[in-house]
Parts: structure tokens; sequence; C-alpha cells
């Protein structure tokens, strides 16, 4: 990456921006020294390289290309423990996820939900199904042609499901990458987080000693989508009677790294605006479900599904290596992550689309109008899916100044553009700058990137668009 621009400075609060208004500054970076540059793969990333102005801290980083960190092959059983004492994080809840099992191929056998269509992809094409067998209520994309071998692989897909029994416990696969993460939520709590490696199916204990009554049981992909392929073989351990109802409300995420969650459990100091010592993405330090999305949705009184369509490294024009091919709207339409052409068919229909896309595409400095005209188009194409969705175009939190104005001058474009042709339901708004204090030496994720608390602060400033735009 070129440049020479380090992340620093005091964070904002991120603005709130009405749409079509004029934004709020959202806060300025210091100027720093040379800092990382994330690398192509895990564990690959220089110390020494230098920042795009304004661009993408560790741009993409894992996600250029890489493969996760290899991770010990464990035993055939692990034990994913009993649920968290503490409350859920955005306590999901039962109503965190919409019914989105896939459609045209009728392929759980149940009896579509009421009002809902099933897709026209075929497997993997969206239909909405009712649990109306007892089976599970799948969540986010997935292809459940096979009901007995229920595939995914974009973060924050899974399940929930209500379970009868004193001990919960599933079987899963991973094809296509050393190991992914999942995490479980037990009535409302998150349970221990566990990894599914390679290799033969792994059944993996959820948790034990629960009362002898019906549990709220979900289940999240928690590893990037570009990671492999991820198949549930179905509850080994508890009785399953069906899911409780979806809440209807839907919110769909394109983004890159920031929004898969690249490295935010990992912690990076930057003294002088050097990392050291530096931190790189693997599935261990990564987590959707601790997203400024995911927590913003779970956390709601009505909670909200989240899906998550995001890829690291990727932008809406242009990827961090100034590659115009690398964007997610090439990877949009598919089912399975970004690696898979089964098509999603779009059911049922999100309340709200949030796309967060600009980091990557300011690595190499301002893409000019190409990046407005690639806005419009993508907009375009998600209206064709979603013609009563809000959609909100945001930035944060890792591009600097003069990006950071660069970006919000373009989105106010785009939704200038749009609203004079009678798309009123666009907004645009930043998420701030994370905080690294005056040196750099506030810790942040892997790779500069946001860490657990700083997509926390970005969650509640989506919360308030939420609840500005659309009451929740």
């Amino acid at each position: 990456m070129g440049g020479t621009t380090a992340l620093g400075g005091t964070s904002p609060a991120g603005g709130l921006e009405t749409s079509g208004g004029n934004q709020a500054t959202g806060g300025s970076l210091t100027t720093g020294g040379s800092s990382a540059v994330a690398g192509s793969s895990a564990g690959a990333a220089s110390a020494g390289g230098t920042l795009a102005t304004g661009g993408s801290r560790g741009g993409g980083g894992a996600a250029s290309g890489g493969t996760s960190a290899p991770n010990t092959v464990g035993g055939s059983t692990s034990v994913a423990g009993t649920p968290a004492s503490g409350g859920s994080k955005g306590g999901g809840g039962a109503a965190s996820g919409g019914a989105r099992a896939s459609g045209g191929t009728a392929s759980v056998g149940g009896t579509l939900a009421t009002g809902g269509t099933t897709g026209t992809g075929g497997a993997g094409s969206g239909g909405t199904i009712a649990p109306s067998t007892g089976g599970p209520r799948w969540v986010g994309r997935v292809d459940a042609t096979n009901p007995n071998a229920v595939r995914f692989a974009w973060q924050g897909a899974g399940l929930v499901a209500t379970v009868n029994g004193t001990s919960i416990a599933v079987k899963l696969r991973t094809e296509g990458t050393s190991t992914v993460y999942f995490q479980p939520v037990i009535d409302g709590k998150m349970a221990t987080r566990f990894k599914v490696d390679t290799g033969s199916d792994q059944t993996v204990t959820l948790a034990t000693g629960l009362a002898a009554a019906d549990h709220v049981v979900e289940l999240y992909r928690d590893t990037e989508g570009m990671y492999g392929l991820s198949t549930f073989l179905g509850f080994t351990s508890g009785t399953v009677k069906g899911a409780p109802p979806a809440s209807g409300r839907l919110i769909e995420v394109v983004g890159d790294s920031i929004s898969a969650g690249y490295g935010n459990l990992g912690s990076e100091p930057h003294p002088n605006w050097v990392a050291s010592p530096a931190c790189h993405w693997t599935a261990d330090n990564s987590t959707w479900y601790q997203t400024y999305a995911a927590l913003a949705g779970h956390a709601l009184t009505l909670p909200a599904e989240v899906s998550t369509i995001a890829r690291s490294g990727w932008g809406m024009y242009r990827d961090a290596s100034g590659n115009t091919t690398g964007v997610l709207s090439s990877v949009y339409p598919n089912a399975l992550g970004t690696n898979n052409n089964a098509v999603w068919g779009f059911v049922p229909k999100a309340s709200v689309v949030v796309i967060n896309l600009g980091t990557n595409d300011w690595a190499l400095g301002d893409p000019g109008t190409p990046y407005e005209t690639a806005y419009k188009t993508f907009i375009a194409t998600i209206r064709s899916h979603y013609p009563d969705a809000w959609i909100f175009l945001t930035i944060g939190s890792m591009v600097g100044e003069p990006g950071l104005s660069q970006v919000k001058t373009h989105l106010a474009n785009v939704v200038a553009a749009l609203a004079a042709t009678g798309d009123l339901k666009l907004a645009t708004f930043d998420m701030g700058v994370q905080n690294m204090g005056a040196d750099g030496s506030v810790p942040t994720g892997c790779d500069w990137h946001p860490n657990v608390a700083d997509h926390q602060r970005m969650a509640d400033i989506l919360r308030q668009q939420l609840t500005a735009k659309l009451g929740w």
C-alpha cells in the first residue's frame, strides 16, 4: 500500500447524518509514522509497510487470498461448556433470526411460511420455510437442499431451534479450510465458542446440566465466509421441537474485514505508530458475533436477524491492491460465501441494508467518481431485491483524513443523486474513528482493525440510526 498516513487521534462518536443532509465531520486522524500493513495471509503481515492516506489499516489482511492459520485437529468430540453466566452480548434470544432456509427445491419438506414464497434459484435460493416439521429455523444464507446436511459459509449464518433436554450436542463438518469457529447461544446467553477442524465430522456438546425443559438454541458460524464451507449434520443430543417465531426484522450487511470481525478479539498496540507487538488474523482471534452489526441487531428490544456478506480486503469499486474485480458486488448473489456459485433467492426481504465499503477502495487514495458509479449500480441491484428497505451508506472506523472526508463526500453525492430519482430511503453516516490515543499506544484489534470495544461503539451508532429511521 502506498502513502504514509498513520491512524491515530481521538475517536469521535461518529456522525448521525440524515438522508441527503450534510454529514458530521466524524473527527480526523493525526498523522503518524509508517504503520504495519496487513499481509496477504495469516501471519504474513510485515511491520514496516506504509499505509495509504486515509486508507485501510491492514487493508486486506489475511483476506487477500491467504488461508486460515493451521490449527491442531482435536478429537471427535469437544465440549463448548455450559451457558455463560453473564448476559448475551446482544442477547440474541429466540427472535434473533428470520426464517431463511433455501427454497426452490422444498429442501426441508416443510410448508411455506405465511406469505412466503420459494426462491427461484434452486438449491440455496432462499425460500422462507416454516419449521412445521419440528426442525430448526435457518438464519442467514444457507443451502438446505439436503435437510440432513445443511451447508453454509457466510459469517453469521446458522440456526435457531427449540430443543428439549438437559444436554445439547450437534454434529458439524468443515471443508476447504483448516478451522471454522462457531458461537452457540443458549436461552439468550453466550455459551463457549468452539472450533471445528477439517477432517472427520465432529460432535460438539453445546451445554450440559440444563433443566429438563425446552431451551432456545442459536448456533452461528463465527468465521469469515471466504474460509471454507460448513455443514450442519443435526442435533445428536436433545430433542428438537421446532423453532421460535422470527421477529420479522432482517438487517443485511455488505462490508469488508471490519464487518467480518477481522482480528477483533486480538490486541495490537502501536507505540509511535508502529505495531509492536504485531497481531495478525487467525480464525481464533476473529468473531462475527461481536461485530458492530451483530451487536446492534441482537441488542434491540425486539432483536433483528443479521446476515453479513463481507470479504476482507475488498471494496465497492476496487480492492486494497487496486484490483477492480475484488468487489462485493461480484459475490453478493452467492448463497455459500465467496467461492461458491449457488445462487441466493433474497427471501425474506431485508428491512435495512448496511453498506460499509470504502476502507479498501481508499488504500491507494481517492478512487474518484468510479466509486460513486459503482455504488449507484450496486444500490440498483439491492433495490431489485429489496424495494422497500432502508439502505445505509456508512464508513468506519479505519479511514483517516483526508480519506474520511473524501469518502463522506462521495457517499453524500450518491445519496443526493439517487434522491433526485425518487429513492428517498437512503441515509449516510459515519461510524467515527477508533481511539488509539495520542501516539497509537491504545491497542486495537489485529492489523489496526477495530476490537470488540470499538465494535460496540459502532453498534451504538448503528442502533441510533435504526431507531431514527425504522423506529426500532
